[in-house]
């Protein structure tokens, strides 16, 4: 990545970049086996902020395949998964993704920013968003707590960025 924000934990890291991309009327995609958290911010804060969201299986890239929408404006990955650690196909994912046009966002944790390259997963083929939950390997499992989130795309991380100011973040 080339510009990356540091956040109080990496919950927040995934909230900084909901609310920064996500309005009323937008839809998100989360995997099934996402970080808990993740999906009940989708069911609590977002839904009550008129942004849907719906689950997919990420082992299955006809799940989100079936699942996008003309709604769809951010897909979540996870690699591993966070209830499983299944690895999905990451490079079918994305291709998909970038078919529809919406932005993609990875929630990189288990991966560490050592497993691959986020944003060059498969020949050119990445995510636009890398997101960590510093507390874990970073920091030495829960010694700080602290998140962040790396993007490659100046305009992306600029949007991200006012948020993240605003918020007081």
């Amino acid at each position: 990545g080339v510009h990356t924000l540091l956040i109080p934990s990496g919950l927040a890291a995934i909230a900084l970049v909901d609310m920064a991309l996500l309005r009323a009327g937008d839809e998100v995609l989360i995997p099934d086996n996402a970080y808990g958290p993740n999906k009940e911010l989708a069911r609590g804060e977002l839904a009550r902020w008129g942004i849907t969201h719906r689950f997919y299986d990420a082992m299955d890239p006809a799940s989100l395949a079936a699942a996008l929408s003309p709604a769809t404006k951010l897909v979540w990955l996870e690699a591993a998964g966070s209830v499983t650690m299944e690895f999905p196909d990451l490079p079918a994912l994305i291709r998909l993704v970038r078919a529809h046009g919406a932005l993609i966002a990875l929630d990189n944790t288990w991966g560490a920013g050592i497993a691959f390259n986020a944003f060059d997963i498969d020949a050119g083929l990445g995510v636009d968003i890398s997101v960590h939950a510093l507390t874990k390997y970073p920091s030495g499992g829960a010694d700080v707590m602290m998140g962040s989130v790396t993007t490659c795309d100046e305009s992306l991380h600029l949007r991200l960025k006012a948020t993240h100011m605003r918020m007081g973040w």
